[in-house]
């Protein structure tokens, strides 16, 4: 098994908790499930489950932090709400990549979109929130760019119901970024 084979692996073990329970449980069948051999898999359950499981727990906080920091209005709009669909939205999801913080912060702003869909999440304005911050994410680090958003509530001033169009624009990459809301 290759590094990068290892990794991947071990970061499916890190980030899923029921994968996570169900190796330790049963190394050899889950293992095989991964596609391990008999060794691989016995050398995977070597691993202390304790120690996997604290540092897999320590690495779902560190995401959670920068996240946090990214959708700031929207972790202080959910409340408490706002770390338990995270533990939800990182069973299965592993952020990559360069940027992969901001990445996370953008797949997560979907998530709480899909969830506020399907399964209601109050406040009602939330989806709008949501939306604005994971776009301003997007604009933010591209050369150029023009995006538009219309928003059903006044998530820029004191979240009251009504039609809202948000801009952000961005000529070149020295020129900044731009933000208007009409």
């Amino acid at each position: 098994m290759g590094l990068k084979q290892t990794q991947q692996l071990l970061a499916q073990l890190y980030t899923n908790t029921e994968l996570r329970s169900r190796f330790f449980a049963n190394p050899q069948v889950v293992g095989l499930e991964m596609g391990l051999s008999d060794d691989e898999a016995q050398q995977f359950a070597e691993l202390s489950a304790a120690q996997v499981n604290v540092f897999a727990n320590s690495l779902k906080w560190k995401r959670l932090g920068e996240v946090r920091e990214m959708l700031p209005r929207t972790a202080k709009a959910l409340g408490k709400n706002f770390p338990t669909l995270f533990w939800r939205y990182a069973e299965t999801t592993i952020p990559q990549g360069v940027k992969k913080h901001r990445e996370d912060a953008i797949a997560f702003a979907d998530f709480i979109i899909n969830v506020a869909q399907t399964e209601g999440i109050d406040p009602v304005w939330i989806e709008d929130l949501v939306r604005y911050e994971q776009t301003w994410l997007l604009t933010y680090a591209q050369d150029r760019c023009y995006k538009m958003l219309r928003l059903r509530y006044a998530v820029h001033q004191d979240l009251s119901q009504k039609n809202v169009l948000a801009i952000w624009w961005r000529f070149g990459r020295r020129s900044p970024l731009r933000h208007f809301v009409l």
